[in-house]
């Protein structure tokens, strides 16, 4: 951490109970140790798409989990930036204006239900009396150099440091929208150094809220003068060695503000890492190389593309996601008895109140059925095996699965992932040398020229300087007659050359394939243009795209292929460390039945939490409970409750204590459905074991789980590393869109560059357009021996599925507990 003159080392050491000993200093940078569990994220490699960075950290706070490699050394650092400072006690006054409009017991039901019951009434009446007698400690301000695993601040709870990112300070002086995130940064690190202070300076409580503190009381002190009739209003000085800067706000956006950087996930998500809190417009969870679709989306900036932009492709990527909750096993047949099952216009009633949480009252983010659609499983290049045919539900849902999906063709991948491939295209191989045979004529062999050849094996076509490399890399010894070149023999060693892989035209693909979803919504968006509608349904396309890498075994194969022997999840088949070519590339199944558990399930605990509910906000899950007390048929209820949230939530703010009793209503009202949403996910996850089971004892099977092997979450060792070739695939047909909505290329050509990465890892050119891939995984490698011994271990599948099956028993102890919570 940064130090300035009034931190002394002594109180460092006494803060963060450590040993002088073990205090690092690294120039002006104090790092603190910590031990934390973490994926290592692999350094970035040149040779990527125009070196896209690694993508930022995921939004959403991935479930706790058992990590499979134990704990390791992790050291948070950050550099301040000396000479600059950063000022402001806006927080304060609002908290001081707060304290002052309400009674001691007001007030105590207001920090109690912020911070949490645990916080003893004397810490309240303290810090009331510090903050009415200007006696309150002030949190200490310290710009950083960088952002903060992917956020733009944090809150260090043991110096009292609220840490902000330069480039957002920077940023703000000329950014309305930035200026509003920078004070939403403040006062949200600002509600965690309350915290802190009241578990640790008024009391010794110690702890940390439920909930994200910060973000809640950020959103109590939102008025920041508004309703004063103010236009817009300093928050901040910025002081340089040009001198100070004043900072200010405009408050014609502060509701949007609201929206995006306080809604109510937000104050639900608590994203921290250690000792510290960060704030939640960030793309972390707080984990170190944790990634999800729209932190991956990130690198298409680098691409040109601008925040709103980025928010309407991802929009389109949050649909597919969000689709999954319109599973045949959650849908009621339209006409058929109402029953623990939903229709699916409510499903998608429902979402929408999720998407104007998530994105805004937008009408461009709006969800209707057209939009949202269905589970499909070639939308997230699930594995078809076992799905049943569903369509007297819902003529929208897919038939049973067929055999020819689940068939091998000649790309070495399962139908239902790719079926059309390339006319005329073929893999990139190595050709051992023979008696009699030059590069010439190797080269005309396989439709190249000689200059072609020498620069794809050495980088060059000049004569001497091929000649010289024939020598030394080849092992080439017998001259030609002018003797400026070689004759091959079979005695050369190595004596391999390298023929570059062919990419041939595209082929008509199977409707049912995955690669051909993804191409329809390449296309869509390239007729629609760089509209709300054409970014939307490129978002769809990057779904697909990005779920190529997290979903199948390439990254195995890959790994496999450039020597390092892991787990592939099929039949070895002869195969060795070196050479792929012979495994399958597939993917697991009953993908959809994982994601639909996990996203309802947390709907309804939502529900069911009475401390979720926030004072003064408009309740989303209020509005959630209205649309499914309509849809089980209980109208009275529905029209009461309906009636009282129009007035309800605004009496909240101003009698903080009236909250618990709303949240109460809607927890009454919700427990009529909790058993029958229970049972749906008991019989998923029953469905999960089972498959899971099956695939381990038949050694020929090529249809893992998708639980086996996702690499969704940052538990798994390779997630990091998918996630960054995600990134780059999305950055590169990022900018093959570009260039067909300015009209220098074609929409073929775009879905060209996308199939390019649609291939199994034997197939992938080193030299090639997506050759920066192996160069990536390459130099991944080194760094990640000790994972590599552990994922190609004899018994790794068997390890691994325990692991998964940890969160198969996970989502049925929560269903469990939401029964029992339903008595």
């Amino acid at each position: 951490m940064a130090l300035d003159y009034q931190v002394s080392l002594e109180s460092l050491v006494a803060a963060n109970h450590i040993q002088d000993a073990r205090l690092l200093w690294v120039g002006q940078v104090l790092t603190i140790p910590r031990t934390d569990s973490s994926v290592t994220q692999p350094a970035s490699s040149p040779a990527s798409p125009s070196s896209a960075p690694p993508p930022q950290r995921n939004t959403v706070v991935p479930r706790p989990r058992t990590r499979p490699f134990g704990n390791s050394s992790v050291t948070p650092t950050w550099i301040a930036v000396e000479g600059e400072v950063l000022q402001s006690t806006l927080a304060l006054e609002e908290l001081h204006s707060l304290v002052t409009s309400m009674t001691p017991d007001e007030l105590l039901s207001w920090f109690q239900l912020i911070f949490g019951e645990d916080i003893p009434r004397a810490a309240i009446q303290r810090l009331r009396s510090a903050v009415l007698n200007g006696a309150l400690p002030p949190p200490r301000v310290v710009i950083v150099r960088d952002e903060l695993d992917g956020h733009p601040a944090a809150y260090h709870a043991p110096s009292r440091s609220i840490l902000i990112s330069r480039g957002l300070v920077l940023q703000a002086r000329s950014d309305n929208n930035e200026a509003w995130k920078l004070l939403m940064c403040l006062i949200e690190e600002f509600g965690h150094h309350l915290d802190r202070l009241l578990r640790t300076h008024y009391s010794s409580v110690g702890g940390d809220a439920l909930l994200d503190e910060g973000a809640r009381v950020a959103y109590a002190l939102i008025d920041f003068g508004y309703s004063r009739g103010q236009q817009r209003r300093e928050f901040a000085r910025y002081t340089t060695a040009r001198g100070p800067v004043a900072l200010e706000v405009e408050f014609a956006d502060m509701t949007a503000a609201v929206q995006r950087f306080l809604n109510a996930s937000d104050q639900r998500e608590d994203a921290r890492s250690g000792d510290l809190e960060y704030f939640g417009a960030g793309r972390g969870s707080g984990r170190e190389g944790s990634f999800g679709h729209e932190s991956i989306e990130d690198s298409l900036k680098e691409a040109s593309f601008t925040l709103p932009e980025r928010n309407a492709v991802y929009f389109g990527n949050w649909l597919r996601d969000h689709s999954q909750l319109v599973d045949p096993k959650l849908v009621r047949k339209k006409g058929a008895r109402v029953d623990a099952r939903l229709s699916r216009e409510s499903i998608t009633r429902i979402v929408d109140v999720m998407a104007r949480e998530k994105f805004g009252n937008e009408s461009r983010f709006r969800v209707n059925t057209q939009r949202l659609g269905v589970y499909r499983n070639e939308e997230h290049i699930d594995n078809p095996n076992g799905i049943t045919d569903a369509r007297a539900i819902d003529p929208a849902f897919r038939g049973a699965c067929q055999a020819e999906e689940l068939a091998i063709n000649s790309l070495r991948m399962k139908n239902f992932i790719r079926t059309g491939g390339l006319s005329g295209g073929r893999p990139p191989r190595t050709h051992r040398v023979k008696d009699g045979e030059t590069l010439d004529s190797i080269a005309r062999a396989n439709g190249l020229t000689w200059q072609a050849l020498a620069r794809h094996n050495f980088g060059t076509d000049v004569k001497d300087e091929v000649s010289r490399q024939l020598y030394t890399k080849v092992g080439c010894r017998k001259r030609t007659a002018d003797g400026r070149s070689y004759i091959f023999t079979s005695q050369d060693s190595p004596g391999l050359i390298q023929i570059p892989g062919a990419t041939g035209d595209l082929v008509p693909e199977a409707s049912y394939s995955a690669f051909h979803y993804m191409s329809t919504q390449l296309r869509t968006a390239v007729k629609l243009g760089r509209t709300d509608d054409g970014l939307r349904h490129f978002g769809h396309a990057l779904h697909t795209l990005e779920d190529f890498f997290s979903h199948t075994n390439f990254v195995e194969l890959m790994l496999i292929q450039l020597g390092a022997w892991v787990e592939p999840w099929v039949p070895a088949q002869g195969a060795k460390a070196g050479d792929a070519s012979s495994l399958v590339l597939t993917s697991g199944q009953f993908g959809g039945l994982d994601t639909m558990a996990s996203l309802i399930l947390g709907i309804a605990e939502s529900m069911q939490k009475e401390q979720a509910c926030i004072p003064g906000e408009t309740s989303s899950l209020t509005e959630i409970l209205l649309i499914i007390l309509e849809d089980q048929g209980y109208t009275e209820s529905h029209d009461m409750l309906g009636g009282l949230s129009k007035w309800w939530n605004g009496l909240e703010k101003a009698y903080p204590t009236l909250a618990t009793l709303s949240c109460e209503t809607v927890g009454m009202a919700m427990r009529s459905l909790k058993a029958g949403i229970g049972g749906i996910v008991q019989s998923a996850g029953n469905l999960l074991d089972d498959a899971q089971t099956v695939f381990l004892s038949d050694r020929s099977s090529t249809n893992p789980t998708h639980t086996q092997l996702a690499k969704d979450h940052d538990d798994h060792p390779l997630h990091a590393l998918a996630a960054t070739l995600a990134a780059g695939a999305v950055l590169d047909v990022g900018k093959a869109i570009q260039r067909a909505w300015t009209g220098k290329s074609t929409a073929d050509d775009v879905v060209l560059t996308a199939s390019h990465y649609f291939l199994h890892p034997a197939w992938i050119d080193p030299h090639g357009n997506v050759g920066w891939m192996k160069d990536r995984v390459q130099a991944w490698i080194p760094g990640h021996r000790e994972a590599i011994a552990r994922m190609g271990a004899k018994g790794w599948a068997e390890e691994w599925t325990k692991q998964a099956s940890r969160h198969i028993q996970e989502l049925k102890e929560r269903a469990t507990r939401l029964m029992k919570g339903s008595r």
